[in-house]
């Protein structure tokens, strides 16, 4: 297994996704889990760096391949090109992160918890070679022997997320302090 920890969240757009991983890092920073999310931006428009006429936008116009600017207030990176996930999850593991949260990727299989929004999208189900769990926004008709929730049971699959979660990273924090 190793560090980090990885949980893909997967679902169709306007499934939960964002929901699903913005609760589970209040509670993951509660438990002082050091967590980052990489997120696939699925569409083909260009991303806004939101740094028109700054020094870093100059230096990715002029071609660098990768601008960074750090502060006491804080440190991003960016980038004209799309970063392979495998190379995303290496930076997080020099970064000492202990759990990564990884939003979409449909097609790149990790761990992964399924958002349904209804039984259209229980193909997701079909295609996955590492469900964890599978939450729906409706009742979907047969989901296999897989953990099931339903969206309005928020406290349900919470608990079972965090679980799986923080019992990985427990065993790989025992692990590095006996090495």
């Amino acid at each position: 297994m190793g560090f980090p920890v990885i949980l893909q969240v997967a679902g169709y757009q306007n499934s939960g996704k964002t929901t699903v991983i913005t609760k589970l890092l209040k509670q993951l920073s509660q438990q002082s889990i050091k967590t980052a999310v990489i997120k696939h931006h699925g569409h083909e428009d260009t991303l806004d760096f939101k740094d028109s006429g700054k020094d870093t936008e100059s230096h990715r116009n002029a071609g660098a391949f990768i601008t960074g600017i750090s502060s006491l207030g804080g440190t991003i990176f960016s980038m004209n090109h799309e970063m392979p996930l495998e190379k995303a999850i290496e930076i997080y593991k020099l970064l000492d992160i202990e759990c990564v949260l990884i939003e979409g990727y449909k097609k790149i299989q990790y761990p992964r918890v399924l958002l349904c929004r209804n039984q259209n999208d229980s193909d997701l189900i079909i295609k996955s070679s590492e469900p964890i769990a599978v939450i729906s926004e409706k009742q979907l008709k047969a989901v296999s022997s897989l953990p099931y929730f339903l969206r309005s049971e928020e406290n349900m699959w919470l608990e079972f997320l965090m679980e799986y979660i923080t019992s990985r990273v427990n065993e790989e924090r025992a692990y590095h302090e006996t090495v």
